[in-house]
């Protein structure tokens, strides 16, 4: 039988043995008890010169035991789903309240934030498991990427890095002293080419992928590889720029990375702490006018789709901000009662989210390269250079100079420098050309007069 075959029943067992799990332990003293369980199998293929470098099965489970007794909290794991085992992590957890800190804003959600509902998000297909098919998709990726080098030789490409090819499906449950019992169940694919090319006895690697979970939806193999053809060229005769300020576009990956920070800045976590640049930013002008950013946690079939968050708590879409006023931090429980603010599902870190531009502020890459005439495009983020607390930015990046809307040369080893107020507020234009493949759903991301640090 398919492992496709048994996750009814996982499930099942699954939420049997989380309920079981909260009984021992309000049977042991707890005052509150939540217990999630995450299990799953998935098979890692990869494929180098044509032949199978490595083949990986992977199966994991594990158990999470939280308990407040008195407003203390204890946490112990275990991946043992015997009853005795769960009995001792339940004990253990409970033995650990004894060593915390009594924290008055400490327990479970209140009962009706819980999800109620049974919507099918459609997050779980069938994938393909048999391990010989599996091998021979990752070795035709790899055939498929050295039939490109050989096709574009003359430009540069050197040869295949390898290829890869992955499933996975697993299985999340949650249960709470609540009476809350459910799951999650979904399906998970990839696959990747990797390609080397070299101008002027310097190499440079990049590649091509797609992620997804509806294999109805899989991008060919031909349309991954053309990624990697395109991104390993784009990579070659990089030369640096002179120091100065420059019109920077994020490329819509990189534009994705860009925007990461102000989802982590929103985090209920960082607001209460103090730890944000955007502490104080709630219904304050965070973006231009013409930018909107929606969060959907409930489309079907998304990439980062969910009925309810780590907690249990119902997630809902949210207009996180509207015409460049923050509207909404991410919140969950602790933090909401720490805020004195209300939880809208957020001890997860975000969903499927949406930065959308008014029309007129809005096109494709090419409108943005022919507004701004002259600068950088930005490919590839490098470094950790992010500062959270006060906004500071500072990162290395790759990608391309351009005049004329038209692009001149690659353009390697420099930094761009900010602090991402200031850059988010200056966002002249956003582009359509989302990818799919992320959470983050932002085209390219036009910021002019960015510091350049270069020759």
């Amino acid at each position: 039988m398919s492992y496709f075959a048994q996750l009814p029943e996982l499930k099942k067992q699954f939420e049997d043995l989380a309920m079981k799990a909260v009984e021992i332990a309000k049977s042991k003293g707890a005052d509150e008890v939540r217990v999630r369980i995450s299990g799953g199998k998935g098979l890692d293929v990869s494929s180098r010169h044509c032949e199978v470098e490595n083949l990986e099965f992977n199966q994991m489970q594990g158990m999470s035991i939280t308990v407040y007794k008195d407003k203390h909290c204890g946490h112990a794991n275990t991946s043992d789903f015997s009853i005795a085992s769960i009995t001792d992590t339940a004990e253990s957890a409970l033995n650990l309240c004894k060593y915390t800190s009594r924290d008055e804003f400490a327990g479970l959600c209140d009962a009706n934030e819980l999800y109620q509902g049974e919507e099918n998000l459609e997050l779980l297909y069938e994938l393909e498991e048999d391990p010989d098919t599996l091998v021979k998709r990752a070795v035709d990726l790899d055939k498929l990427a050295v039939a490109m080098v050989y096709k574009n030789k003359d430009k540069g490409l050197k040869e295949s890095d390898g290829a890869s090819y992955s499933t996975m499906y697993s299985v999340r449950t949650l249960a709470t002293s609540h009476g809350f019992c459910k799951s999650s169940v979904e399906s998970e694919y990839s696959k990747y080419i990797s390609l080397v090319g070299e101008q002027n006895g310097v190499m440079q690697r990049s590649g091509g992928s797609y992620i997804g979970i509806n294999p109805a939806l899989e991008w060919a193999d031909e349309r991954v590889a053309d990624e990697a053809v395109q991104r390993t060229l784009g990579k070659l005769g990089a030369s640096k720029v002179k120091t100065g300020k420059y019109n920077i576009i994020f490329s819509r990956g990189a534009a994705s990375e860009l925007m990461l920070p102000f989802i982590n800045a929103i985090s209920g976590m960082l607001i209460y702490q103090n730890s944000s640049f955007l502490k104080d930013s709630l219904n304050s002008q965070v973006f231009p006018e013409f930018l909107s950013v929606k969060e959907d946690p409930l489309i079907k079939g998304g990439i980062a789709s969910a009925l309810f968050d780590a907690e249990g708590v119902a997630t809902r879409p949210l207009d996180v901000v509207s015409n460049g006023i923050l509207k909404e931090f991410f919140i969950d429980t602790y933090s909401g009662r720490k805020l004195n603010m209300k939880c809208n599902g957020h001890n997860d870190p975000c969903y499927n989210i949406f930065f959308n531009p008014d029309d007129e502020h809005g096109g494709s890459l090419e409108d943005i390269l022919k507004k701004a005439g002259s600068g950088i495009v930005v490919h590839q983020l490098m470094g950790q250079g992010v500062n959270i607390v006060n906004g500071n930015y500072s990162r290395g990046v790759s990608g391309y100079y351009f005049e004329n809307g038209e692009r001149v040369h690659a353009v390697d080893e420099i930094t761009v420098a900010g602090n991402l107020k200031e850059m988010y507020a200056s966002i002249a234009m956003i582009g359509n050309d989302r990818d799919e493949r992320r959470r983050i759903q932002t085209g390219s991301v036009w910021i002019p007069e960015l510091t350049v640090s270069g020759s």
